[in-house]
């Protein structure tokens, strides 16, 4: 709409804690942080991860044949060490065995072995010797008054307090007390300072492995009783060597031990990086050790306590097959892997997914398929887990535990996140895949899935979306269906079944449906994140008016959230006619005008009568607060992390539309002679509407802010008004870039005007009341100026 002022973006105003704070800017919003370009980065770089159909199937076909196969295929079965020896093992050839114990140890040892490394810089003796011959030299220029602390440290680069530097004043920085000085210097650093003495102690016994960082030279050090240690012990110790020099009071000897003590830095440094290091190294070189058991030896008997090594000597020959053995299950798990890729691509051939294209649609339903498929595996080791844990029938039955497997979650994620085409197309591949992990029939699996999947896709279909706690009524029809399929399937099999183990499998059946709610409940928020597809559930707790950005418009921006209520019902009823989605519309309503909460005495529709500010400005700087409420309104959406279907409503809302008004002011104001208007300056920067919802959306926006300014609202004048600027909308090409046609617009105008014309509708008057009339106040100043 362009006769509504939006925020400026000279200046936005922003509430925080009830103070009101100014905030300067373009309106471009400040820089990004380096944790929000990292996200965007990331975020950019899974989007395009998702255009790659052909990572998806390699994916797809190697994650999902790892999951498919049969245990023990590959990896041969294990017997815990501590457990007992269900049969008596005997070895079928010789066999060497790893002692994974005894290498252990002989690692340990050998890492023990490695000396502490330190590092010991000589360069430091010289650097601060020459710093100290540096003070001195400074002290005793002569002619020159007594240098201050600044400059003795700036010559020296050594810190100088202020009673030190008394101190050498007095002496008149002689040479005798610079040459004991730098002997003593000399001394301290032949003896090494380190900052931890008490660790460097802890290795006397064996000693530690001193380099030399000039010359890379190493020694094994074993004396390390005359090392000094940084801080209180070097401070003694200097104050200990100077207290027998002549000449020198109690105080100046203190002083004198303080300047070296100040000065001094550790020459000697644990290097622990290199420690380890070589101790990693040493563990390397320690050769594996086996334990050899012969063709036909016991390796445990029945009932015995299976201990670590025989643990492993059993499961290096047990379940051993040939290489085709191995193979053949392999290429069969595959081949079925592509066929199920191939029915996925070629049935979602002329379907869009969240305006995703054709690859990445095909990419996020194969994600799914393959975390599905994960979580059937994990439940079908939970059952397996239960019924071997469990000795009392018929809760030992490990074919009951699978009707307890939600396999209609995944028709219910696939139907919310991608329609029901999708859902049935993937629901009939994920049954006939998670068949193969059957514990019992292949066919009995396919079957229950398949009925639970297609009971999720109805109730989809048949109730309405108002909240997640509809899918707890989905859950219950998936459990009802699920146990009618346990009852088919026990009226077509031969086995006999007793009435509890029956009893028991109908309650797992009907347990199955519930977990289908509380695994889909979980499931739906990661994967809308995680694939950018907003479903039906989020559009429409997103249109909770009390959620903090609403409220936040109806406090500081009451008139525009009154307008964006108009426009949600619009523009809802406007999609429902051609068939567009309704919740999106709805939400999109809602939000398109977030980003007139900076200055909401801009917006018409906030503005008291006869306090229109745009009346002080320039027609250029109305048309640049009006163009930038649609960037601040982005910028407040993704602070608020908003999808991406809310933030492309607020930019395509009014497309790039003309401001009329304000550029029709700017010619009525230009002079001919001096210069011109362009027209690019007083358009919004777009992009246009994308789809039928961003182009009912801009019309429904338009319309509603239009009605405002009629004084007789009749049918008439309605109907005229919403043709007149659907015809303004289409001549500028706003709608190009939308599927929207001539038979879309006129049902879109038809449910306008339907709308409006109840907004609008007249009453009778009330009896002894003229609410028309004017004023008393002006009446009677009407009847004084008529006499």
């Amino acid at each position: 709409m362009t006769s509504k002022p939006p925020s400026a973006s000279a200046t936005t105003t922003t509430r925080a804690s009830g103070a009101r704070t100014q905030r300067v800017g373009t309106g471009r919003g400040q820089r990004p942080s380096g944790l929000r370009r990292w996200t965007s980065r990331a975020r950019d770089g899974w989007a395009a991860l998702l255009e790659m159909p052909a990572v998806w199937v390699v994916l797809t076909l190697a994650l999902g044949t790892l999951v498919l196969l049969p245990e023990g295929l590959f990896f041969n079965p294990r017997i815990a060490a501590g457990s007992l020896a269900g049969r008596d093992y005997v070895a079928p050839q010789d066999l060497e065995i790893l002692d994974s114990q005894a290498t252990e140890e002989k690692r340990l040892r050998a890492q023990e072995e490695v000396l502490p490394v330190y590092d010991f810089d000589p360069r430091l003796r010289g650097e601060v010797d020459a710093q100290f011959g540096r003070l001195f030299a400074e002290g005793r220029i002569e002619g020159v008054e007594p240098p201050s602390r600044e400059i003795l440290a700036e010559a020296s680069g050594l810190e100088v307090g202020p009673a030190q530097r008394r101190l050498l004043i007095d002496e008149g920085f002689s040479e005798d007390l610079e040459d004991r000085v730098r002997s003593l210097l000399g001394e301290v650093h032949r003896r090494k300072v380190v900052n931890n003495r008490a660790r460097l102690l802890g290795n006397t016994a064996r000693g530690v492995t001193v380099r030399n960082l000039e010359s890379s030279l190493e020694v094994t050090e074993r004396n390390l009783f005359e090392t000094l240690g940084s801080g209180d012990e070097l401070r003694d110790f200097l104050a200990a060597e100077v207290r027998n020099w002549p000449g020198l009071t109690a105080s100046q000897r203190r002083d004198l031990g303080e300047l070296l003590a100040d000065n001094l830095s550790s020459n000697l440094a644990s290097n622990r990086v290199e420690t380890e290091s070589r101790q990693r190294a040493a563990r390397e070189q320690v050769e594996p050790l086996f334990t050899r058991v012969r063709k036909g030896q016991v390796i445990v008997r029945k009932g015995d306590a299976v201990d670590e090594s025989q643990a492993a000597a059993i499961a290096s020959f047990s379940g051993r097959r040939s290489l085709g053995e191995k193979l053949l299950p392999v290429f069969g798990t595959v081949f079925l892997l592509t066929l199920a890729a191939l029915v996925l691509w070629l049935g979602m051939g002329r379907e869009r997914v969240a305006s995703h294209s054709r690859s990445r649609a095909f990419g996020e339903v194969l994600l799914t398929l393959l975390l599905s498929l994960l979580g059937a595996k994990l439940a079908f080791v939970v059952a397996a887990a239960l019924g071997s844990s469990i000795e009392r029938a018929p809760f030992d039955s490990i074919e009951s535990y699978v009707f307890a497997v939600p396999f209609a979650a995944a028709a219910l994620i696939a139907g919310l996140l991608f329609g029901r085409p999708v859902a049935l197309l993937s629901s009939l591949v994920f049954s006939i895949l998670v068949s193969r992990l059957a514990v019992g029939e292949p066919l009995a699996v396919v079957i229950f899935s398949l009925a639970g999947s297609l009971a999720a896709v109805f109730g989809l279909e048949q109730v309405q979306i108002k909240q997640r706690l509809i899918m707890v009524r989905i859950g219950l029809l998936v459990g009802v269906v699920n146990v009618g399929a346990v009852l088919l399937l026990r009226a077509l099999s031969d086995s006999p079944l007793g009435a509890a183990d029956l009893a028991f499998r109908l309650l797992c059946a009907f347990a199955g449906g519930l977990l289908v709610t509380a695994v889909a409940s979980f499931a739906i928020p990661i994967l809308e994140s995680l694939l950018g597809i907003t479903t039906d559930i989020k559009l429409i707790e997103l249109s909770n008016t009390n959620l903090p950005l609403l409220r936040r418009l109806a406090f500081e921006a009451p008139g525009s959230f009154q307008h964006s209520l108009m426009v949600a019902n619009l523009a809802k009823v406007g999609c429902e006619a051609v068939g567009a989605d309704a919740n999106l519309a709805y939400a999109a309503g809602l939000y398109h005008d977030v980003g007139k909460v900076f200055r909401p005495e801009y917006f018409v529709e906030n503005q008291r009568p006869g306090h229109n500010r745009h009346d002080k400005l320039a027609p250029s700087m109305s048309a640049l607060i009006l163009i930038n409420h649609v960037k601040e309104g982005v910028e407040l959406a993704r602070e608020h992390h908003l999808p991406q279907v809310i933030i492309d409503a607020i930019e395509q809302h009014h497309g790039t539309r003309l401001i009329k008004f304000f550029f029709n002011r700017a010619l009525e104001r230009c002079d001919p002679t001096t210069g011109s208007v362009r027209e690019e300056k007083y358009r919004y920067p777009g992009p246009k509407p994308q789809d039928k919802v961003m182009g009912v959306l801009m019309l429904a926006d338009a319309v509603e802010a239009a009605s405002r300014t009629l004084v007789d609202p009749s049918p008439a004048k309605v109907r005229g008004l919403i043709r007149t600027l659907i015809e303004d909308v289409l001549s500028d090409g706003q709608l190009d870039c939308t599927d929207l046609t001539l038979a879309d617009l006129r049902q879109v105008a038809e449910a306008f005007q339907r709308v409006l014309t109840n907004i609008f509708h007249r009453r009778i008057d009330y009896p002894g009341f003229d609410f028309n009339a004017p004023p008393k106040r002006e009446r009677k100043a009407a009847e004084v100026r008529a006499s």
